[in-house]
C-alpha cells in the first residue's frame, strides 16, 4: 500500500505577480518545522549506527547530538519542496521548472521564512498572423547577369603567373618588410620576409597598396600605417608603424579561357552546359534569398503585432546559446580571445534583445501551429524521405538510416516548413520583378 505524502501546514503571501512571474513568502510555524526534525531523528534512530550501540539502540541525545544537523537539511529540504509546490498550486500557477530560493532564514527553534521566485509560461493571444503584408522582390537572371558569374567563376580558378612589370592594384606583391617604432626602434615581431599581400583584398591595409602601387622588382618603399581600434592584433591598434619594404616578386592572375576546355575543368560536359548550370545555381540562390526575405517580413511582422512578456529564464538560456554560437563561429577565424571577449561585451544588449524576441517567436510560431493543427505527418516524412533517395541514387540505405537517426530534427524542420508556407498561402503578397 502506497505511504500517503504528508502535508505541511504554512502561511504564504504573494509579493509580486507578473504574466510570466510570480515571487512568493511562505512562513513554517516553529512547532511544525521541530516536530518534522522530531520524527526524522527517530526515523534515523532505528538504522543509527554508533560505536558501542547496536544498530537502533543508540540514545536519542548521541542521535541528535550526531545527526542534528544531517536531520535539519532533510527536514529544511523536504518542507521547501512540499511548502513551495502546494503555494503555487493555491495560486493556480504552473511552472516551467522548480522554482528558484531567492532567500532562506532559519534556526533551530524559530519560524522558517523563505523567498521564492517561479516562472511559467506566458497565456498567448494571438494577433494578425493571417493577411500578413509582403512585398516580394523576384530579381530577373540577365545574360548580364550570366557573363558576371562566369567571370567571377573564371577570377576564381585564375592562376598567379610571374609578372616584369610594376606592382599594380590588384597584383600579388611577395615582399620582405622591417618595421620600427614612432622613435625609429626596430620591432623584430612585427618583421617578416617573403610575405604574400594580395593588394586587391580589403583586409590589406592601405598603407601597403599606397606604397607599393607603381614599384618594381627589387625596389624599397616607405610605408606607414595607422593601425585602426577594431584591428584583430591588439598589441597594433591604435599605433602607426613605419615598415620598409622591399619587392621580391610580384605576381599576376592569369585567367582561363571561357571555352569548352575551362567547362570541362569544371566538371561540365560543354561551354553551354556550364552557363546553364551556372544560370541553374543563381536561380537557386535567388529563390533562397526571396524565400529569407519573405521569412523575415513574416517574423518581424508576427513580432511587431504580438508583444508579449516571455520567461526571463529561457532568454537567459537564449542568450548563452547565442554568445556561445558567436564565439565559436570567431574562434574558428581566429580571432583572438581578447577581441572575442571585447565583442560580447559591446553586444550585451544585442543579445538580450535578440534572445528576447527568438522566444517570443517560438510561443508565437508554436501557437499558430496548434490553433490551425499544423502537424507534421508519416506521409509528410515518408515522402521527404523518397525525395532525397531520388537526389541520392544508390544510397537508399545511408538515407534510411539518416532519417532513422535525425527523425525529431527532421520533423521539426518540415513543421516549420509547413507552418511558413501556410503564413505565406494566407498572406497578402505583392510582388515586383526587378532586374538584378
Amino acid at each position: 500500500m502506497a505511504q500517503e505524502t504528508k502535508t505541511v501546514d504554512f502561511k504564504s503571501t504573494v509579493i509580486d505577480r507578473k504574466p510570466c512571474s510570480i515571487t512568493i513568502d511562505v512562513e513554517v510555524a516553529e512547532n511544525v518545522v521541530s516536530c518534522e526534525i522530531d520524527n526524522t531523528l527517530t526515523q534515523i534512530q532505528k538504522y543509527a549506527k554508533v560505536d558501542g550501540f547496536r544498530q537502533g539502540k543508540v540514545p536519542m541525545s548521541i542521535v541528535k547530538q550526531q545527526f542534528s544537523s544531517q536531520a535539519k537539511d532533510k527536514v529544511m529540504e523536504n518542507i521547501v519542496r512540499k511548502t513551495v509546490l502546494n503555494a503555487l498550486e493555491k495560486e493556480g500557477f504552473t511552472p516551467i521548472e522548480f522554482p528558484v530560493i531567492d532567500e532562506f532564514d532559519y534556526e533551530l527553534g524559530q519560524v522558517l521564512k523563505y523567498r521564492f521566485c517561479a516562472q511559467c509560461h506566458p497565456k498567448v493571444e494571438l494577433k494578425d498572423y493571417k493577411g500578413i503584408p509582403i512585398k516580394k522582390e523576384v530579381f530577373k537572371i540577365t545574360d548580364a547577369n550570366l557573363n558576371q558569374s562566369l567571370d567571377a567563376l573564371r577570377k576564381r580558378n585564375a592562376r598567379l603567373v610571374e609578372s616584369k612589370s610594376e606592382v599594380k592594384k590588384d597584383s600579388f606583391v611577395s615582399v620582405d618588410y622591417e618595421a620600427f617604432d614612432n622613435e625609429g626602434k626596430p620591432l623584430p615581431e612585427t618583421t617578416s620576409k617573403g610575405h604574400m599581400l594580395d593588394l586587391s583584398s580589403q583586409n590589406t591595409l592601405k598603407g601597403f597598396k599606397d606604397a607599393l602601387v607603381g614599384a618594381k622588382v627589387g625596389e624599397e618603399k616607405d610605408a606607414k600605417i595607422e593601425y585602426p581600434a577594431d584591428y584583430p592584433n591588439k598589441a597594433l591598434v591604435g599605433k602607426t608603424i613605419s615598415f620598409k619594404v622591399k619587392v621580391i616578386e610580384i605576381k599576376e592572375k592569369q585567367l582561363p579561357e571561357l571555352n569548352d576546355d575551362f567547362a570541362k575543368d569544371m566538371g561540365t560536359e560543354n561551354l553551354e552546359d556550364l552557363k546553364s548550370k551556372v544560370k541553374e545555381t543563381m536561380e537557386m540562390a535567388e529563390k533562397r534569398r526571396q524565400d529569407m526575405e519573405v521569412e523575415k517580413q513574416i517574423i518581424d511582422y508576427l513580432l511587431e503585432r504580438n508583444k508579449f512578456e516571455v520567461p526571463s529564464s529561457l532568454v537567459a538560456e537564449q542568450k548563452i546559446a547565442l554568445i556561445e554560437k558567436m564565439k565559436s563561429y570567431m574562434q574558428n577565424r581566429g580571432a583572438p580571445k581578447e577581441y572575442i571577449a571585447n565583442q560580447v561585451e559591446l553586444g550585451d544588449s544585442k543579445f538580450v534583445q535578440e534572445a528576447e524576441n527568438n522566444v517570443r517567436l517560438s510561443y508565437i510560431l508554436n501557437s499558430i501551429c496548434n490553433v490551425e493543427n499544423l502537424v507534421v505527418t508519416d506521409t509528410d516524412i515518408d515522402a521527404e524521405k523518397n525525395k532525397m533517395k531520388a537526389s541520392n541514387p544508390g544510397r537508399d540505405a545511408d538515407v534510411d538510416k539518416y532519417f532513422s537517426e535525425k527523425r525529431k530534427n527532421i520533423t521539426v524542420s518540415l513543421k516549420e516548413q509547413k507552418l511558413f508556407s501556410f503564413l505565406i498561402e494566407n498572406a497578402k503578397v505583392e510582388t515586383e520583378e526587378k532586374d538584378m
